[in-house]
């Protein structure tokens, strides 16, 4: 039996070029996810497939990123796969782990997938750096303000709990002692 593994890495992305990929081919059976291909443990629909394979089955991906971006993860699958004697190929990549050719292959484009994978988290990293040194901010916009942390401190004065201070900006009490503590810190210096 042919059976296919579609996978896209977030709920925004679409699966629908690789399943008609996978129905091209003949796979009568697709198990489909949307999560990350960096991990194979958290992948209930890979572990699916993996257990459903039956001697004489073969399973597609459509390209071997599909079915992982750790080149650990992909051997620990196809040694899976070949222990139940179980054929992986990819229908865009010549890909077939029953020929010597086609393991050396997918030995070869795992190792440069997790380097495609570690550049670009080195990438990220780089362009976060770099946009920090110039000053810009991560994260949401801080509900609270310089000029709201004074109105909370006269309101405090006048004898209002903070849980009523609080409540009143619609942030947490923690929140509300942490503004005022950095606010009174930093008027200090």
């Amino acid at each position: 039996m042919k059976v296919g593994y579609a996978r896209v890495s977030s709920s925004g992305q679409n699966l629908q070029s690789q399943i008609e990929a996978l129905t091209k081919v003949g796979c009568e059976k697709i198990f489909q996810e949307k999560i990350s291909g960096t991990q194979a443990t958290n992948r209930v629909e890979l572990q699916n497939i993996l257990d459903f394979c039956r001697e004489g089955d073969e399973f597609y991906v459509t390209r071997l990123d599909r079915c992982s971006r750790s080149v650990k993860d992909l051997h620990q699958i196809i040694d899976t796969l070949n222990s139940k004697g179980v054929a992986f190929k990819a229908t865009e990549q010549d890909l077939d782990t029953s020929s010597s050719a086609g393991r050396l292959m997918i030995g070869l484009l795992s190792i440069v997938s997790a380097f495609e994978t570690d550049l670009r988290a080195e990438r990220q990293a780089d362009g976060i750096a770099s946009a920090i040194k110039r000053g810009v901010k991560f994260g949401r916009v801080a509900k609270f303000d310089d000029e709201k942390v004074l109105l909370a401190m006269q309101m405090q004065d006048n004898g209002i709990t903070n849980q009523e201070i609080a409540d009143k900006f619609e942030i947490g009490r923690s929140t509300l002692l942490r503004y005022i503590s950095k606010y009174k810190k930093s008027t200090l210096s």
